[in-house]
Parts: C-alpha cells; structure tokens; sequence
C-alpha cells in the first residue's frame, strides 16, 4: 500500500469524528460508543496500512524516488500529521490524559507539525522550480497546507481547560504561536495554490475524472479555517493575540457558505459519475466531509442556529453515503478486474 492509503484511513476516522459530534448535539451515549468503537478499529487499520506502506520501501527502495517524484503521493504523506492529532484527540475523548500523556501529546505535536511543514516546503518548492507537470496539478496539493491548519484539532484539546493546566505558559504561548503560524500557510496556500490547482483541473479535459473526486479537498481546507478562527477566540485568555468571538463568527459563517456551495458541486459530481471506475483519489471525497461536521458543530456552540443541526445531519449522511462509494470503487480498483 501506497500513501494513497492514508486517505482511506481518515475517512473511516471521519465515520467516528461525524458520531462524535452527533453525541454533542443530540447527547445520544450509545452515538458516542459506536463513535468509540470505530476509533479503536481505525486504529489497528491505520497500523496495517503503515506496516504495509513501510514495507513497500522497504521491499523496493527505488519507489521512495519515485513518490518523491509524484506530486500526489508526496502532498499524502502528510496525511500522517493529521491521523496523529486525530487520534491523540480522540484519545483524550475516549480514554482521558495524565500527565505523562499530556507531554507526549506535546512533543509529538512538534515532531508532526515540523515534519508536515518541512514536506510543504519541499512540495512547494518543486511546484515553483517546474518540477511537475501543470497538468497534473490537482488539489491533492493543498493536502500538507490542509494538515498544517489541522494541528487545531489536537491543539484545541492542549490550550482548552483542564488539559491546559498540565502545561506552563511558555508551552501554551509555543503551541498558540505555532498555531497562528500554521494558519496564515494554509490560508494564503488555499487561495494561490488552491487557484492554478482549478485552473489546472479545467483545462485538463481528457483525464478530468481521475482528479474530479479533489474538488471536495477545498471543503476541508474552508472547513479547517473556520475551526482555527472559532477556537482563536477561545484562547482569548491565553493573553498573546486576541481575535474577537463576533468576528470570528462572522467569517466562519461565511466560510461556511462557501463550504456548502462546494459540497454541493462535489456532490453533483459523484452522483453524476456513480457508474465510473474512479482511481484512489475517489477517497478526496469523504475525508473533508467529515471535517465539515467539526467545523458546523463548533458555528452551532455559539450561535444555536437549528440551521447548523439540519447541516451536521446532512454533512453526516453525505459522508456515510460517499464512504460507501469509496470503498466500492476501491474494491472495483484493488479487487476486481477490468472486463476486456
């Protein structure tokens, strides 16, 4: 298995984040043990696919090149970055955190968000010197900028009380200040790189449907900065920057009109090609979906719109739905043949 896999991972994980936040809305405990469940199976899923993932460069040590090389392979082993604060989130949620814990967590938020920093660099830097192919530019590349914003998801958890007492101020100063950093990447990244990605996909007609499952990566990028800019505002007191609830709320809101528009249109498109053999790429369209949940729960926190619960049951159909899909391509893919 191939970093391609990695997808495959987080979007089964996104099956127990979406029931995670079900549990939050409607306080369903049997929501949450089925939440709790799927995590525990992810993670022995996501222990095969890196066993196999490293064996693979193991087995034949020219493939490391020649991911290197693939723009697509390169962007998804960042996908590492995110499964870490996923389930070092849902650690806390499913199981609890001492102290010792606690400072894992923190030393391996350093290690993954300079890991995913360094592959970005690299990655951009070969899309700047005309490394690749422009018409193979996809959205697979706004993937590390994607991960660098996600480390909100574990960093939420570590600059949130109680946990937040486990750490001194410099720590939690370091990761709020990391977090800022990470941000203003992805954002500028998701409009310049997220653009000539468009432009990419449009004028390449020929091969349209083995990059038209990317168009949803956009839903997670918009989905992820409307989970930065919420939890800013709760880390107010942490006295360093200061980003005002209403306006926070003000932008996500609109962040999230966008993200619906999108997820339409990804939608449109699956349901349009339900009947074609679509590559690994197919798995762009869950993962971010399920990040959409995150982002629709932490606008309804605050602002206990009905709208927002409608959003994350609708989100979370979707996302069953298209895992299903995924997982039927995948098999019509890795399983079964190709009738000649």
């Amino acid at each position: 298995m191939d970093s391609s896999w990695f997808p495959v991972v987080l979007g089964t994980l996104s099956i127990s984040l979406a029931f995670f936040i079900i549990y939050l809305v409607f306080h369903n405990h049997l929501i949450f043990d089925i939440g709790k469940i799927i995590y525990f199976i992810v993670l022995i899923f996501f222990f095969f696919v890196f066993g196999s993932w490293l064996y693979r460069y193991a087995k034949n040590k020219s493939l490391i090149r020649e991911d290197y090389n693939d723009m697509s392979k390169l962007s998804f082993i960042t996908f590492l970055g995110v499964l870490y604060y996923a389930f070092a989130f849902f650690y806390t949620a499913y199981v609890g955190i001492s102290s010792f814990v606690a400072y894992l967590f923190y030393y391996l938020f350093i290690f993954f968000y300079i890991f995913v920093l360094l592959v970005n660099i690299v990655l951009n830097y070969n899309l700047y010197t005309n490394k690749y192919d422009f018409n193979k530019v996809t959205y697979a590349i706004l993937v590390p900028s994607i991960v660098m914003s996600a480390n909100i998801i574990l960093s939420s958890v570590m600059l949130t009380p109680p946990i937040s007492s486990y750490y001194s101020t410099s720590i939690l100063d370091t990761v709020y200040f990391m977090v800022m950093v990470a941000f203003g990447i992805s954002f500028f990244q998701f409009l310049f790189v997220g653009i000539s990605a468009y432009i990419s996909h449009i004028s390449n007609r020929p091969n349209y449907l083995q990059t038209a499952p990317a168009a949803m990566i956009p839903v997670g990028a918009s989905s992820m900065l409307i989970i930065n800019i919420m939890f800013m505002s709760q880390f107010n007191y942490i006295n360093i920057f200061y980003v005002p609830l209403h306006l926070a709320i003000n932008i996500s809101i609109m962040l999230w009109g966008f993200d619906l528009f999108l997820f339409l249109v990804s939608g449109a498109i699956a349901l349009t090609h339900i009947k074609r053999r679509q590559s690994m790429v197919v798995w762009a369209y869950v993962f971010p979906v399920g990040i959409s949940t995150f982002s629709d729960y932490m606008i309804y926190a605050y602002t206990k719109l009905e709208i927002f619960v409608y959003s994350i049951i609708i989100f979370t159909a979707g996302l069953i739905i298209l895992y299903i899909y995924a997982w039927v391509n995948t098999y019509l893919i890795n399983v079964k043949p190709v009738k000649k």
